[in-house]
């Protein structure tokens, strides 16, 4: 069955060894800092259209600029860069139907598996896209329109939210890993 779970801290309720601890609490940081971007962001675009629909119906002059600046830069924004922060609160929609069934060391192992690989796989994302990014602002990626907009600051964003969920990732991995004892 698919849950939203509450708002609440998963890696709370387990002891953490200090390392873990530690890069727990940097990653938090960032979070916390990614979230508030990610809220502004969602904010700036509900504004911006707000704007552009009084403009558009009442004054009969419509921004055209806003579309580009929305979906290159607000809209990947406001979920990259919160992908992180939902996995920590477990905010993210989770399918646990067949987790009861299924006996607790196969879990233990899918979940050690597939944390793994998903941490290996957000890593390559964000290594691509930082090299998209780098790539992008040397050549100065422009798409143009009403406004010319720069091609980099989109493939920072995604850069920057795929490395710090693969960051979370591990540390979910690792974490469900010591709370099971470091048994599989």
């Amino acid at each position: 069955m698919a849950t939203l779970q509450e708002h609440r801290t998963m890696t709370g309720h387990i002891e953490q060894p200090g390392l873990i601890r530690a890069l727990d609490k940097v990653c938090r940081c960032l979070e916390n800092a990614l979230i508030f971007v990610a809220g502004s962001m969602i904010i700036c675009a509900m504004a911006i259209t707000f704007v552009d629909v009084v403009m558009r119906y009442i004054f009969n002059s419509p921004l055209n600029w806003f579309f580009n600046l929305i979906t290159m830069y607000l809209l990947p924004g406001s979920y990259f860069l919160a992908f992180s922060y939902a996995l920590r609160t477990g905010s993210h929609l989770k399918v646990d139907y067949f987790k009861s069934k299924l006996p607790l060391k196969f879990t233990s192992f899918c979940l050690l598996v597939f944390g793994l690989i998903a941490t290996l796989m957000f890593s390559y994302i964000a290594y691509t896209y930082s090299l998209r990014a780098y790539s992008a602002w040397q050549e100065n990626e422009i798409v143009y329109g009403v406004v010319s907009w720069v091609v980099w600051p989109s493939e920072f964003i995604i850069a920057i939210g795929s490395f710090v969920f693969s960051f979370r990732l591990l540390i979910t991995t690792i974490n469900n890993y010591v709370s099971k004892g470091g048994e599989l």
